[in-house]
């Protein structure tokens, strides 16, 4: 039997084979009945060895017989892979071989394959063949930074009934925009939580607050709807979350500078009548290509928030951007986020009125 979790949460994916293992080996046989091939494999080298311990741990058997589990954990060089690793030639070959032999010659009695895996491309003659003659179990989708919130929210009430704990809808959405959409760490979070309310009565905000970490993941490009909205409460709270991340630090700078070049570039628009609401009034070969490909829903929200700032506060709010990036470039000891920060406050806040 051949059973694969692939999927990009983590915690789904051990789970599963976790449970396959204690279905077919007893804890008392798993010294000797349990093999764990580290499928993580940075050179071909890692590759043509955990394929030959493969090889050898499916079809040998156990020191006292029984059942067997081979667990391949966490491959990232099965058919359709990418990366140095699973693209190079020798693995490539090893891997195709391993697979073949796998299709051709059943596995011994009492034999098992668990394979985790972040991905395994289903357009793959391996892939076909696995969910026609073993099975492949979904576990969780790749999570882009507009679908975070809804799945951290699915993840949760999928995990609720796993400690006994309930939740009315607006603690849980507290509770999944403070601890993200990582299965593992929500669960985590709602262990300690029902520990912390020890009686049978549904967690509220301030339990939340008082014993949950703050996890959730973030976004450089959620910043641009911080900077849209002209949101300075969300531009602190998404820098804060960021910095973790240096390598966004940079991304960040150019979301913010593209997002304040449009927004100057359409508030100039709606002042000199080149833009009546959504519609151009001007040929789309005359307008610059980014504003070009702006339309609909994309445009309507973008002149919003042009409308949000006057002209002269954009021009501003783009020198500040502008510069931001020079200090960046040029700061040796101050944190670049730190210079993103208080760059973008300066650029969402509002101005009293001249008099």
């Amino acid at each position: 039997m051949i059973r694969a979790f692939v999927g990009h949460d983590e915690f789904l994916r051990t789970e599963g084979a976790r449970e396959v293992i204690a279905k077919e080996v007893p804890p008392e046989s798993r010294d000797f009945g349990l093999e764990t091939v580290n499928g993580v494999c940075s050179k071909a080298d890692d590759v043509l060895a955990a394929v030959d311990a493969l090889r050898e741990g499916l079809f040998t058997d156990g020191l006292f017989g029984g059942n067997k589990v081979v667990w391949l954990r966490d491959a990232n060089f099965l058919p359709g892979s990418t990366g140095r690793a699973a693209e190079s030639q020798a693995a490539k070959e090893a891997v195709a071989a391993f697979c073949e032999m796998l299709q051709r010659v059943p596995l011994p009695d009492g034999h098992t394959l668990v394979i985790t895996a972040e991905s395994l491309p289903r357009n793959t003659r391996f892939a076909k063949w696995l969910a026609a003659a073993g099975q492949i179990v979904d576990c969780g989708k790749e999570v882009r930074s507009y679908q975070m919130a809804e799945a951290a929210l699915e993840r949760l009430e999928a995990l609720l009934p796993r400690v006994g704990l309930s939740m009315p809808p607006p603690v849980k959405t507290l509770f999944a925009g403070r601890v993200g959409n990582d299965s593992r760490t929500i669960l985590s979070e709602l262990e300690k939580l029902r520990t912390y309310i020890g009686e049978e009565r549904p967690a509220t905000e301030a339990d939340v607050l008082a014993v949950t970490g703050f996890y959730a993941s973030a976004d450089p490009f959620d910043l641009v709807d911080a900077l849209m909205n002209r949101d300075s409460a969300a531009v602190s709270r998404l820098v804060a979350r960021l910095r973790t991340d240096r390598n966004a630090a940079f991304l960040a700078a150019a979301c913010a500078l593209n997002t304040f070049n449009d927004l100057c570039a359409l508030r100039d628009a709606l002042q000199r009548g080149l833009l009546s609401g959504t519609s151009w009034n001007v040929p789309a070969e005359t307008l610059p290509e980014r504003l070009a490909r702006m339309n609909g829903r994309a445009l309507r929200r973008a002149v919003q928030a042009a409308s949000r700032y006057t002209l002269n506060e954009l021009r501003a709010a783009r020198h500040y951007v502008a510069g931001m990036r020079f200090r960046m470039v040029d700061a040796s000891a101050q944190d670049a986020w730190d210079i993103i920060e208080s760059a973008l406050l300066r650029a969402v806040a509002r101005r009293p009125p001249r008099r």
